[in-house]
């Protein structure tokens, strides 16, 4: 009986590293992917905040370009 018990004891045992393991090998693969997603992403933002802020200088020059017009005409009417 005592045998058994021991046998129970380590094959528990046994059984909660193997878990344990599993469980690390998991959290290592997903922070391998989520390093890899942020090295792919990242070139990505960089090409998105350059063309927002070359569209945010295309936009204020027009909006100063018809600022510009819309004083010469309201002068050119008085």
């Amino acid at each position: 009986m005592p045998v058994a018990v021991r046998l129970v004891e380590v094959l528990t045992l046994v059984t909660l590293l193997g878990i344990l393991t599993g469980f690390s090998i998991f959290i290592v693969v997903a922070q391998r992917l989520i390093f890899l997603l942020l090295l792919l992403i990242t070139p990505l933002t960089y090409v998105i905040h350059s063309m927002l802020c070359l569209s945010e200088k295309i936009l204020v020059v027009t909006l100063t370009g018809l600022l510009s017009v819309t004083n010469n005409v309201g002068d050119n009417m008085d």
